[in-house]
């Protein structure tokens, strides 16, 4: 069945990503774990050094306890959203494309644009319920590839494309993330 899949190409019909599921995807993709959890323990030293011994106990510094929720407010809620909203603008996901998806990897055509991502540059693949996410590299650049279900026509397509990407990007090192909980 493995070497039928991978011969197996996929021209999704031309379509866009709405901003929802570029949100989803990024979360999908996990694209901000690792910032987040950074964020977090820089704030706790910084509500930390906030605090010092007095005779009377601990005395706290307003000031420094203010910047430490500052800097919690801006890196866990407003920097990934701007990221998020970045991505999507650079991207021009919101912009028609037609992608093409065979055994050797995914192909986003865009006007006069082609861009081609190998599968041995794919690091990592996850479906949710409503997209099929991919994520590698081309060139030095880090990519999100994002293919809406919806855009699948024929009838048992989308499930087809999901056994070709688990079959040649894998899960990754991102087994187990739900698009609830993957930002």
């Amino acid at each position: 069945m493995g070497d039928d899949i991978r011969g197996t190409s996929f021209d999704v019909t031309t379509g866009n990503v709405t901003r929802d599921e570029y949100v989803e995807a990024a979360k999908a993709a996990g694209l901000f774990r690792r910032g987040r959890a950074v964020a977090a323990l820089g704030t706790v030293f910084l509500a930390a050094a906030s605090v010092s011994p007095s005779p009377d106990g601990f005395t706290v510094h307003p000031l420094p306890l203010g910047l430490a929720v500052a800097y919690a407010l801006v890196t866990l809620l407003v920097l990934p959203r701007w990221a998020v909203a970045r991505g999507f603008r650079t991207g021009r996901a919101a912009e028609e494309k037609r992608a093409v998806v065979d055994g050797t990897g995914i192909e986003v055509l865009r006007g006069g644009e082609a861009q081609r991502i190998g599968w041995d540059d794919m690091r990592w693949y996850h479906e949710t319920p409503r997209l099929h996410v991919f994520v590698g590299r081309a060139g030095r650049r880090a990519c999100l590839v994002v293919l809406p279900k919806r855009l699948f026509t024929a009838p048992g397509e989308s499930d087809r494309l999901a056994a070709l990407a688990h079959a040649q990007a894998g899960d990754g090192h991102c087994q187990g993330v739900t698009p609830a909980t993957g930002a």
